[in-house]
């Protein structure tokens, strides 16, 4: 039976030349490691990281030399090709892998001694780097191999935690977030002050403070700016600037919302029947601003003034894409009390309102019945023959009818109706085909937002008594 090797890891063959690899080799050959080998496909950065470390290059994996253990540095994807090759001649040596999101299980059953040293860091070859303090994820097929590993990463001052591939894509994740991520947000922003004429340096010290704060405060406590105080107004301003970047413009209407919903989730709803949730949502109403009378008139790009009716779905539009089961594995949905006030001024204004919903829950019928929408059908599997119904029963033409939906089933009738609308959420399908798309998403106020649009446009909003009751 084959025995687990022993002792201190002395000498490496390094392969890759990446950013990981210039690092991790510069550390480890400070700690005294011997760095006997760099491969790389491309022999000139083989050659440039040699010279660093002292050691030899090669770009073919047939010439490395032996050694304690062979550190894969090379991009996730080549990994698994990689490993293969080095195991056919030298499966009998320490393998090491740096990939935060790949399994400990990429070295197969022929690498006995196998393991993961995975530095939670982000590394550019021209910038210098401390592994002092340095987080560095250790797993290992053994407990003599995970000490030799240890004791490998401890040479270099790093901080050193064992942690299984499980939990390491979820660190992998959550690192994504916190720095590439970010790191596009801060591209972004230059982007931003570039067309400003300002100096992205400028951005440094709010930067900075940022990153400091979250040594004493949470992330989500200490979290500032016009998304978390639901200012729209300033909100909409912004998106207009992205205008010429609607990448962006997504990016951040996106990020808005997120912000906002983590700020403002919905709480206590745990056993509530679904009609006890809509009574509660009627109560409770929602976090957002006040409505702002000086509102651009419209950004549905529409002529609005032509619009007669409108059909909502409504999981996922009027109510949230997040669904609670209650006992009998039923659906329990929530309600936006602005989407309710809005709908029923809507109908005494005279629009024709519509729901077209898969869904087949009474208290979601009774909801809208009592808001006064006429015109309530649940339990419909194909909306496409609901909607041309809706249409002759009210002497509707397509072109005058607003249709908000947000995933697959009601693509047939977003392509039919006159102007189709979705939530900031909806599927990029329905994104795609939409004539407009809020920046509210689901169950969060899109209803009250096109609404609101459309009776603004048609000069009702606000315009009488009306206004001020239910």
């Amino acid at each position: 039976m084959k025995e687990h090797l022993q002792g201190r890891i002395e000498r490496v063959v390094l392969l890759g030349a990446g950013n990981v690899a210039t690092h991790l080799g510069r550390a480890l050959q400070q700690a005294g490691v011997q760095i006997v080998c760099v491969y790389s496909r491309d022999v000139r950065n083989a050659s440039a990281l040699a010279a660093i470390v002292s050691a030899q290059a090669v770009d073919s994996v047939e010439n490395l030399p032996d050694a304690d253990a062979y550190i894969f540095a090379v991009k996730d994807d080549a990994l698994p090709s990689v490993v293969a090759q080095v195991a056919s001649q030298h499966s009998n040596r320490c393998f090491i892998h740096t990939a935060g999101s790949v399994s400990l299980a990429v070295f197969g059953e022929e690498v006995w001694d196998a393991a993961v040293m995975y530095p939670m860091q982000t590394f550019s070859k021209q910038i210098a780097v401390s592994f002092a303090g340095l987080p560095i994820y250790i797993e290992a097929t053994n407990d003599c191999t995970l000490r030799r590993v240890e004791q490998l990463a401890l040479s270099t001052g790093a901080k050193v935690t064992p942690l299984d591939s499980e939990r390491r894509k979820y660190l992998h994740l959550a690192a994504v977030f916190a720095c590439n991520f970010a790191n596009h947000c801060y591209a972004l922003a230059s982007d931003v002050m570039e067309q400003a004429g300002l100096p992205f340096a400028d951005l440094i010290p709010l930067i900075e403070t940022t990153t400091q704060k979250l040594r004493t405060t949470s992330p989500v406590a200490g979290q500032t700016g016009p998304a978390v105080r639901g200012d729209k107004r300033v909100q909409q301003a912004h998106c207009r600037l992205l205008a010429e970047n609607p990448v962006a413009q997504d990016i951040y209407k996106l990020l808005s919302q997120s912000i906002y919903l983590k700020a403002n989730p919905a709480q206590g709803f745990q056993n509530c029947t679904e009609a006890q949730l809509i009574a509660e949502n009627e109560r409770l109403g929602t976090a957002e601003v006040a409505p702002q009378t000086n509102r651009q008139p419209s950004m549905i790009n529409y002529d609005l003034t032509k619009i007669k009716g409108i059909a909502f779905d409504v999981d996922g539009v009027l109510s949230s894409n997040l669904v609670m089961l209650d006992g009998s594995a039923q659906p329990v949905r929530t309600a936006n009390i602005k989407d309710g006030y809005a709908m029923q001024l809507a109908v005494k204004k005279g629009l024709n309102l519509a729901i077209i919903t898969g869904g087949k829950s009474e208290a979601v019928r009774q909801r809208y019945v009592n808001l006064g929408l006429q015109n309530v059908f649940i339990g419909v599997s194909v909306k496409i023959e609901i909607f041309k119904q809706w249409l002759e029963e009210s002497g509707l033409q397509a072109d005058e009818v607003i249709y908000v939906g947000d995933d697959i089933p009601d693509y047939e009738v977003m392509r039919m109706c006159g102007c189709s609308c979705c939530p900031a959420d909806a599927a990029p399908e329905i994104r795609a085909i939409s004539t407009y798309v809020s920046d509210k998403a689901g169950g969060m106020g899109c209803g009250r937002d096109i609404i609101e649009q459309v009776l603004r446009a048609q000069g009702l909003w606000m315009s009488d008594a009306e206004a001020f009751g239910w």
